[in-house]
């Protein structure tokens, strides 16, 4: 072997060693750590031996402390365990005797359960499974089940259980429940008084019976959309709304009482309301439970007794008849104050109860025109006991009286009778003068220009006067019997006649305007006065028109109308004519001025004194004429169709016309107190102010002259005033001085326009203006500006 070879197997041994040495030490660590993994899963194991354990006995402790029934069975049904609940339920016990699920299947259910358990088996679980079971007692009980497969570590199916819960009661108390509620419905819905059910903040009614809605009128659905105290009637809220106040805050649990609702169809229903509040445990109202009676009969019957009892005491107590009532024995029972006054007793009715009149013909025979006819008739009708009606009695004083006597009888037996004596002296005496009178009025209303008609609740003709039947030139017989609205309006006032029928059947009373075709087929204008006609019940019959033909004045009307659209044409081009004139006439009075100043320039060294004076005379006669046109321009074009409104202060105003005219220095002008903000055309009320500021400065007279304006706030006005202390105004001129061209012709600047001016500016306000002044001390114009 060479030493190269030798080298070679030395470095693959080396490596054989070295890598055996690795393999070993490898190998040992792997054992120590196997050996560290087999302690680890050793512990585990101990663990998981511990949890199961205890797993299983929590298990354990579910198990025997399930309230239902607990069962586990192999996949041939045969039961392996069960927990006290059910062998309670099924009576046996597997530590006696086995036990298979098909050994307690009711027969009738046989198939059901076979083809659950195929569910069962598909599926892995099924829910709410309900079926009979025979007990080893034969007993039939009805169970739910919710059952669930059984697995493996594998999971593969060893098994399944299920969970049994005994509903035979419950599902007993149920249809129990469920048939009660049925009886109960119908109880509800056959019961002839009304009930409903209702919650605080519902819209509506939640439950109502049949008998409710008949009594109200309203459907079931219509009464779900409906708060009962919504029918109420208006005179019965507050009451209604007093004891449910009580109610919600937990005075009461309940209240009576009784009210009236308003039902569909208008009528007023009287009912014994109870209401019962259904509350929570926190004594907070859940329900409202109503029973309503229906008692309307027996009110209106116990209100006409009532009525019949008051107005018989009220009758026979002031009746103008006289009443008296005799007991068998003659023996007062009753007397009213017409008995007393008639027979001239000096004692009360409650005096003369109980006093005996066995002899009272002789006591007051002296009383009648012939006492001993009285007498003998007396004794023959109390002989008889007969019914007597309209027997004439005529006493001494000449009064005629007419006496009725009924006598009483009670299971045959006399118990007494009954006088009745009228005073019928005036009857008999005017008599005549009414059948006079009677006749009087009929003739009056029979021939009235008025046209009156009466018809029924379906407009058919009732009855027509006189000159209805001429207003509308048909005869009584054509009219009597048809339809008012079918024969006289036009077309299109056929349906306001319909909703005036409506109307009058609600109660009301108006007037309308009405066109009808009279029998000659002229169309005629009628202003109808419309009202209900009542029964003595208050029971709306139909209704009652007065009817005034006003052709004419319609006629009027629309050639007022006419006239007035001319009259306002007109007005628009007399302004135009007097802004053309004005323009017209300034232009020429103008070139005079200018030419006279010419003239009176050029000449003037030529012309004398009394010729400049001329000059100066024409001059100020054309200024004023200027003026005058100016003015009657301004006057012109006062007309509400100028005014601008917009919010004016008047302090502003009243500085503005201090800038514009000129106030002498020996004048003072001041405000008392603080002026408003008016609605109105700034223009115009300066144009007022300063007319007025303008007039007071041109007559103050005094070295001292003061001008004072105030206002004083009167509701739906502001009362202005404008004082000064001039020259005044005499009493015979305070009227004259607002008509136009009207003035004192005490200065040559004023034209006459300027307070008719102001006057129409006041006017076009529905203003007032007036004057207070005391010639040599001053004057005072007052004058209202309306708010708005």
């Amino acid at each position: 072997m060479s030493q190269k070879e030798f080298e070679i197997l030395k470095r693959a041994l080396e490596r054989e060693r070295t890598a055996r040495k690795q393999a070993e030490k490898i190998l040992e660590d792997k054992s120590k750590e196997l050996y560290l993994i087999t302690e680890k899963l050793k512990e585990t194991n101990i663990k998981l031996e511990r949890l199961l354990t205890e797993k299983a006995s929590k298990l354990k402790g579910v198990f025997d402390n399930l309230a239902d029934a607990y069962v586990l069975m192999d996949l041939k049904g045969n039961v392996i365990n069960m927990n006290k609940p059910a062998i309670d339920l099924f009576g046996y016990n597997l530590k006696e005797e086995l036990l298979n699920v098909v050994d307690i299947i009711y027969k009738d259910d046989y198939k059901y359960t076979m083809n659950s358990y195929k569910k069962l088996l598909n599926e892995g679980k099924f829910t709410d499974y309900v079926a009979r079971i025979c007990t080893k007692n034969n007993d039939i009980r009805l169970v739910h089940i919710n059952s669930s497969l059984v697995y493996n570590v594998s999971q593969d199916v060893i098994g399944a259980q299920g969970i049994v819960r005994d509903i035979t009661e419950e599902t007993a108390i149920k249809e129990l429940l469920e048939e009660q509620k049925h009886q109960l419905n119908i109880i509800i819905d056959n019961s002839p008084i009304g009930i409903s059910l209702s919650r605080m903040n519902n819209k509506g009614l939640l439950l109502v019976n049949k008998a409710l809605c008949k009594m109200l009128g309203y459907s079931e659905e219509e009464l779900k959309e409906i708060q009962i105290q919504d029918l109420t009637h208006p005179d019965d809220r507050e009451i209604s709304k007093l004891k449910r106040d009580d109610l919600f805050r937990g005075k009461i649990d309940s209240f009576n009482l009784e009210k009236r609702y308003i039902k569909k169809n208008g009528e007023t229903l009287w009912a014994k309301t109870r209401v019962t509040a259904v509350r929570n445990s926190k004594a907070e109202i859940k329900f409202q439970v109503a029973t309503i009676e229906d008692i309307t009969n027996e009110k209106l019957a116990n209100e006409k007794l009532k009525e019949s009892e008051e107005r018989l005491a009220t009758l026979i107590l002031n009746l103008d008849s006289g009443i008296f009532l005799e007991d068998e024995n003659n023996i007062a029972v009753l007397a009213n104050k017409k008995v007393c006054e008639l027979f001239y007793l000096q004692i009360s009715p409650e005096e003369v109860i109980g006093k005996d009149f066995s002899n009272v013909a002789e006591e007051f025979k002296d009383h009648f025109e012939n006492p001993e006819e009285f007498v003998a008739r007396y004794n023959t009708i109390i002989k008889n006991r007969e019914i007597v009606i309209g027997d004439e009695l005529r006493m001494a004083d000449g009064k005629i009286l007419e006496r009725n006597y009924i006598p009483i009888f009670k299971d045959k037996v006399f118990k007494g009778h009954l006088w009745s004596f009228n005073d019928v002296t005036l009857r008999r005496k005017y008599r005549k003068s009414l059948e006079s009178q009677k006749q009087k009025y009929s003739n009056i209303i029979a021939n009235m220009n008025l046209g009156l008609i009466e018809v029924d609740n379906d407009d058919n003709i009732l009855m027509v006067n006189q000159s209805f039947t001429k207003m509308t030139g048909y005869s009584e017989e054509e009219l009597i019997g048809k339809r008012g609205r079918d024969i006289l309006p036009v077309e299109e006032d056929k349906k306001l006649i319909k909703l005036k029928g409506k109307e009058r059947e609600k109660g009301k009373s108006d007037s309308f305007e009405l066109r009808i075709i009279n029998k000659k087929g002229e169309i005629r204008y009628w202003l109808v006065s419309g009202a209900p006609n009542y029964n003595i019940n208050g029971q709306i019959l139909g209704s009652i028109g007065i009817n005034l033909d006003i052709t004419d004045l319609k006629s009027l009307e629309l050639q007022k109308e006419d006239l007035l659209k001319k009259l306002e044409k007109s007005n628009e081009e007399l302004q135009e004519y007097a802004h053309i004139v004005s323009h017209d006439l300034k232009s020429p009075l103008r070139s005079i001025y200018a030419l006279v100043s010419w003239l009176k320039e050029d000449n003037y060294e030529k012309f004398d004194e009394n010729s400049l004076n001329n000059l100066s005379l024409i001059e100020g006669t054309l200024e004023k004429m200027e003026h005058l046109i100016s003015d009657i321009l301004s006057y012109s074009s006062v007309t509400p169709e100028t005014f601008q409104k917009q919010n004016v202060d008047v302090n502003v105003v009243i500085e503005d016309i201090k800038n514009i005219v000129h106030v002498p220095n020996h004048i003072s002008l001041k405000v008392l107190n603080n002026l408003p903000v008016i609605k109105g055309d700034k223009i115009r009320i300066q144009q007022l102010f300063q007319n007025l500021i303008s007039n007071s400065i041109r007559y103050i007279d005094k070295e001292n002259g003061l001008i004072e304006i105030d206002v004083v706030d009167q509701k739906s006005f502001f009362k202005f005033s404008v004082k000064d202390n001039g020259i005044g105004i005499k009493k015979e001129y305070h009227n004259k001085i607002f008509k136009i061209f009207h003035s004192l012709n005490l200065s040559k600047d004023s034209t006459g326009i300027g307070l008719s001016i102001v006057k129409k500016i006041v006017d076009m306000y529905k203003g007032e203006i007036w004057l207070e002044s005391e010639v040599g001390k001053g004057t005072t114009f007052y004058f209202t500006l309306k708010k708005d």
